[in-house]
């Protein structure tokens, strides 16, 4: 959030890899770092759409974390993501059961 905190211009930036030839995010708790170089440089390609989107600005009474969470939602709609309310841990942690309850709620409507 600290960047959003300081009053200036967001110029947000969606970036979607394609897994399909290889994957380009090194997951630290399952492979080292000299594997997961090995892995990038004998992938065949990393493959990614990135879209520039408009700037965007903090609104009047939006907070920092509300004005992030904007931003993030249109990030993930223009990239065909799915917006999830997360605090970047998912790759080492279990899903807190609070979020399977919210989704499985969700998805029940």
């Amino acid at each position: 959030k600290g960047s959003f905190e300081v009053g200036g211009v967001i110029y947000p930036v969606a970036i979607k890899y394609d897994s399909k030839f290889g994957d380009a995010f090194w997951n630290s708790s399952r492979y080292s770092i000299v594997t997961y170089i090995l892995m990038m440089m004998t992938s065949w390609a990393i493959v990614c759409d990135v879209w520039y989107l408009p700037p965007m600005r903090r609104k009047e009474g939006e907070d920092a974390i509300e004005f992030a969470n904007r931003v993030k939602h249109e990030i993930a709609r223009k990239g065909g993501l799915v917006d999830l309310l997360w605090d970047g841990n998912l790759k080492r942690n279990q899903v807190k059961s609070e979020w399977k309850v919210a989704a499985q709620q969700q998805f029940s409507k």
